[in-house]
This record gives structure tokens, C-alpha cells and sequence, in this order.
């Protein structure tokens, strides 16, 4: 007796191949719209689906497959009881499910179209149909990638097919019906906050060497078809690794929010460690490796311009992982090419990741993004005064700088530029402290910047000693006032931005 399988997939390249591998092994093949019309056109026989179903397809070919004559024969256990159940309905085992879905994905470019146009590019019958041969696993075998099938087939043909395998693809099925149920609920759910549940679902890019530490496992997924992650061109080096990842996942993010001067940054560990801004590329790089130019070494640098030649030719004796930059000039790419390992990565600008996760025992938390711009003009200057506008423009470049510094986190900013970091310490007195050590005699004359508010008033104090005037911090502690006064005592201009930047 002939088997049978089904065969209704949007991406119907090469699949009259496979078809024909079945065929000539002698399995009927089922099929319904486009998929039915294309293996016809080739060659293929197949049964229609409304030909077993004894229905035609209903509601614009909203209805062709959910009928009990399909599901009833890709469910059907390998028993005497649903042997017989199927025998007394006429009814042929499907034992071989080749499906995928409409591209809910692709359509996303075009969600301008409206809800009803994304509605109609929601699969149900594809994914129903997967999802009952992924459950049958030890009487169907499913297939939903393309890459799977001539491997599948070759071994089905052969009777090669083990439990192993049908529990590998069925969990494959399942991944997959899954990304694509996330796809709808990221879509439909874009304004609706928080609900009872959430999915976090993605499809792989590659496999990593490692993750953080050699024996740690790692791969690289993509859950959104707009990432530049997805779409960056790497133009030479090693492939990206986990921490590599990271660090340029950082770097890109700080990219977007400096658009009219030159900027540049570099990063170590997740951490600023030097940055600046300037109305030339070559001086906003000098003077953002002279931010720290010891932990540099190794860093990721990140432009928001395309890089010059008269940048490379600065960087060229030093040693960097990455460097990240909207475009290349060609001198530039071919004075690096002499660097094999330097990573060189064309990114696109200007997307702004919406959603933050963490990760916990067992589960994750989620947040919005801290994508808050402030205007400084709105801040409130609680002592003292301000009458430059470079103080201003030193202000907001720190501001916007500070909240990528691991909490607790202090900087100092002179002159548009990066000249001290104290990160991620336990005590914000000693992340003042850090930060002054490592900006040395640049501290003098610097504005400092605190992503939360100071709990006492010995970081004033501090930063008058080292001839700090400036002092910027969100303000809320209820010490407040003891700190305003110590920095009027001391001749601090203290400014409260009223909003903090945690990053832990």
C-alpha cells in the first residue's frame, strides 16, 4: 500500500524535487492551493486536498485543510484501535508532513497596510497541521526547514528514520509554530504593555565558539526582522564572539544618540571607557582614546559617521576587537585589511530597541527600554549658575553617556570628551573616587555626572577638593537638602536632572 504525505509550504522552491523522490519511491502526494498548482505544473502527481475532504476550500481559502478526514489522518496513532477507527472511515494514514507557513514576518515590512491586510497573512491551517504531526512524533514526521528535507527524506526512503530523530524534528516543528505565534502576539500586542504572559522567541543567526568563558555554550537568535544585527555587513576579521556581541550591541545603541557632531566611543566589558565629541572625526577619535587609553586596549570603537581615512591612519598601531561605523571609507578598509583579525562592521543606524531582559533562576524579567532623552534646559539648578552654552553642551553629552555605565556609575566629561569612569562600584562615594583617579589632572575644571542621586554629601565634598565645580544628579534622597547646602558651602553649581539611570 502506497503512504501518503502532505505537502503545503509558501516557499515552494525545489520542493518538486522532494515531491518526485516520493513519488518515484512510490507515496502519494497531498496538496492544496499554490503548493497543488506548482508540483502539477512540474510534473507531480497529487491528490487534492478537497478530494479528500469530499469540501471545497471556503472563505477565500480561509478553510481548506481543518477537516477531520486530514487531522484524523496525520493524528492517527500506529494501533490496533486507531488502525481500525481509520479503516471503518476509509481513511490512509498521513505519515509525512511537509509544511511552512505564509510570511507573517515579511508582511511586518508592510504592517503600514493596516490590521486587516496583517490578518489575512496569519497561517492557521499551516500551523494546526504541524503542530498535530509534531504531537503524533512516533507515527508522522514532520518537516518545517527546507534544509531538512532531502537528509529526512533520503533516511524515510531508506528506513533509517529513529525515535532520535522524529523527537528532534518534532521539537524543531514546535520552535518553529512558536517564533511564528510570537511574530502575531509582538505585532498585536505593540501597545498593550504587559500581559499575563510573554514570549521571547527567536531564530538562530549562527552558532558562537563559546559564550563568556570557553566552557560556557553559546548561539547567536534574531527576533526581529528590522535588527541590524540581522542585516550588518562584516567586512573582514574573526566572526563576532559572545562578548563581542555584546560590547557592539552597546556601542551601536550609544551611536544613535549623537547624530549632529562627529562621535566617538570606545568600550570595554560593557563600560564607556572613553568617548567624545568634536566637529571632526580624527579629533573625536584622539580624544576618546585619551579618555583611557590603557583599557582601551583591546576595546570595541564605535562612529556614527562613516570612518576617514585620516581616523585609520590614527588607529592603525592599535590594538582594537571591533570597530563599528555606518560605512568605510575605501583607503581606510585597506589600510585595516593588514589587521586579518580586526572585525570591521558596517552597521546602519537608527533602530532603537523598544524592550530590556534579564534573565533569573528559571525565568525573566522584562522591562522598557531606557530610551529617555532629556533636554538639560529643563533641568533645575539648585546652586549656583550657568551662563556657557559649552557647559550645556558638556551636560548633555555626559547625560546622555551616563546611563550606559554600570550602576553605580560616575563621570566625568570636559570639553566634550570622556576623561573619567567610575563603574559599577558598591559605593557611589567610591565610584567618585575612581573616576577621579582615572581622569588624573583632567578632573580639574570637569563636570561630573551621577546616574542616581548621592545619598551624602562627602561626594561634594570630594569633588570640590579636586576643583569639580559642577555637579550633575538626578537628586531624591533624603539627604537632598544637606547636599544642596554642603555645595553652596563649598561653591559647587549642583543641577537635579529629576530622573535617574540605573544599569545593572
Amino acid at each position: 500500500m502506497k503512504k501518503r504525505a502532505l505537502i503545503s509550504v509558501h516557499y515552494k522552491r525545489g520542493i518538486e524535487k522532494i515531491a518526485k523522490i516520493l513519488t518515484d519511491n512510490d507515496w502519494e502526494i497531498i496538496s492544496t492551493g499554490g503548493t497543488a498548482k506548482y508540483l502539477k505544473e512540474n510534473g507531480i502527481d497529487i491528490i487534492p486536498v478537497s478530494e479528500i475532504t469530499e469540501y471545497p476550500e471556503i472563505l477565500d481559502g480561509r478553510v481548506k485543510t481543518l477537516h477531520p478526514k486530514i487531522f484524523g489522518s496525520i493524528l492517527a496513532r500506529n494501533d490496533d484501535k486507531h488502525n481500525r477507527e481509520l479503516s471503518e472511515l476509509s481513511l490512509k494514514r498521513i505519515e509525512l508532513v511537509i509544511v511552512n507557513f505564509y510570511p507573517f514576518e515579511e508582511m511586518l515590512e508592510k504592517r503600514e497596510k493596516g490590521l486587516d491586510f496583517m490578518l489575512e497573512n496569519i497561517d492557521i491551517g499551516g500551523p494546526s497541521m504541524v503542530r498535530a504531526a509534531a504531537k503524533n512524533l512516533k507515527t508522522t514526521i514532520v518537516i518545517v526547514d527546507k534544509n531538512d528535507y532531502y537528509s529526512v527524506v533520503d533516511k524515510l526512503i531508506n528506513n533509517e528514520i529513529d525515535l532520535n530523530l522524529r523527537r528532534k524534528l518534532s521539537a524543531k516543528a514546535f520552535s518553529y509554530t512558536s517564533f511564528y505565534d510570537s511574530l502575531i502576539f509582538n505585532y498585536l500586542n505593540e501597545d498593550n504593555g504587559f500581559g499575563d504572559y510573554f514570549t521571547i522567541s527567536g531564530r538562530k543567526k549562527n552558532d558562537l565558539r563559546y559564550g563568556e568563558n570557553p566552557h560556557q555554550k553559546a548561539s547567536f537568535y534574531i527576533y526581529d526582522k528590522d535588527s541590524p544585527f540581522l542585516n550588518f555587513t562584516q567586512i573582514q576579521g574573526k566572526e563576532l564572539s559572545f562578548n563581542n556581541i555584546l560590547d557592539t550591541s552597546m556601542v551601536y545603541e550609544t551611536l544613535n544618540y549623537f547624530k549632529e557632531q562627529d562621535f566617538c566611543i570606545i568600550v570595554k566589558h560593557q563600560n564607556p571607557c572613553g568617548a567624545a565629541i568634536s566637529d571632526n572625526q580624527k579629533d573625536s577619535f584622539s580624544r576618546a582614546f585619551e579618555g583611557d587609553s590603557k583599557s582601551a586596549f583591546g576595546g570595541i570603537v564605535g562612529f556614527n559617521k562613516p570612518l576617514k581615512i585620516e581616523t585609520a591612519e590614527l588607529m592603525r598601531k592599535i590594538f582594537f576587537e571591533v570597530i563599528i561605523a555606518p560605512d568605510f571609507d575605501p583607503q581606510a578598509l585597506e589600510l585595516f585589511k593588514k589587521k586579518k583579525n580586526l572585525r570591521i562592521i558596517k552597521m546602519d543606524l537608527n533602530y532603537m530597541e523598544k524592550l530590556d531582559f534579564k534573565t533569573i533562576q528559571g525565568g525573566f524579567v522584562v522591562q522598557n527600554r531606557d530610551n529617555l532623552i532629556t533636554d538639560v534646559k529643563d533641568f533645575e539648578i539648585k546652586t549656583g549658575k550657568i551662563e556657557d552654552n559649552k557647559i550645556f553642551r558638556d551636560m548633555d553629552f555626559g547625560w546622555k553617556l551616563v546611563k550606559f555605565v554600570k550602576s553605580n556609575a560616575i563621570i566625568l566629561v570636559k570639553g566634550g570628551a570622556l576623561v573619567g569612569v567610575g563603574a559599577g562600584q558598591m559605593s557611589r562615594v567610591d565610584a567618585v573616587e575612581l573616576a577621579i583617579k582615572k581622569a588624573g589632572e583632567r578632573a580639574e575644571g570637569s563636570i561630573m555626572l551621577s546616574d542616581a542621586f548621592f545619598p551624602f554629601s562627602d561626594s561634594i565634598e570630594i569633588a570640590a577638593k579636586n576643583n569639580i565645580k559642577i555637579v550633575v544628579q538626578p537628586g531624591g534622597s533624603i539627604r537632598d537638602e544637606e547636599v544642596i547646602k554642603k555645595a553652596e558651602e563649598l561653591g559647587v553649581t549642583l543641577i537635579f536632572t529629576s530622573k535617574r539611570h540605573f544599569k545593572h
